[in-house]
């Protein structure tokens, strides 16, 4: 795995900008948010991820071709759960 790495100035108020290259491999912009992940097991180590804009679509593909499947797997994990 390739690693990229760019410098950034931390300023005021503990901001900072995202380089425009890192923006576009992530696929971010204007108004997206961002998920800060901090290992504390190495603490100099900081995991960087957008939150998605969207949960359109994220069945796709895994075998749930109706909203009845769906909504039955969904019933299925919410009552693995719990008591």
């Amino acid at each position: 795995m390739a690693t990229v790495e760019i410098e950034v100035g931390l300023r005021r108020k503990n901001q900072l900008t995202l380089p425009e290259p890192m923006a576009r491999r992530l696929g971010v912009g204007p108004g997206d948010r961002l998920v800060f992940a901090l290992d504390e097991s190495n603490p100099w180590r900081v995991e960087v991820r957008p939150l998605r804009r969207s949960y359109a679509g994220i069945w796709d593909g895994i075998g749930l071709d109706t909203e009845e499947e769906a909504a039955a797997y969904i019933e299925g994990e919410r009552a693995s759960w719990g008591p």
